[in-house]
């Protein structure tokens, strides 16, 4: 995959990517649960992705960079307080 094809697809995702973090850290609040809701975003990510028409790549080679925005974000928001911990 090209750099600006990935790139061009993180930052389409970021909206709903911040969407989904959200949601998943209201619907498990608290600290301790990282791993669990990584993997509740990453299946809600790959059942999404699966079916696409027009993925970039196969999920496998684009989760790794949605993971570290994810993680990124996840950080941020941990900083900021947002997620009150």
């Amino acid at each position: 995959m090209q750099f600006l094809q990935i790139l061009k697809l993180i930052i389409s995702l970021l909206p709903l990517l911040v969407d989904a973090i959200k949601t998943i850290e209201a619907a498990m609040p608290g600290s301790g649960q990282g791993v669990a809701k990584l993997e509740a975003l990453r299946t809600l990510m790959q059942s999404s992705y699966s079916g696409a028409a027009d993925a970039i790549g196969t999920f496998e080679q684009i989760w790794p960079k949605i993971q570290d925005v994810a993680g990124g974000l996840v950080a941020a928001f941990n900083k900021s307080g947002m997620f009150g911990k």
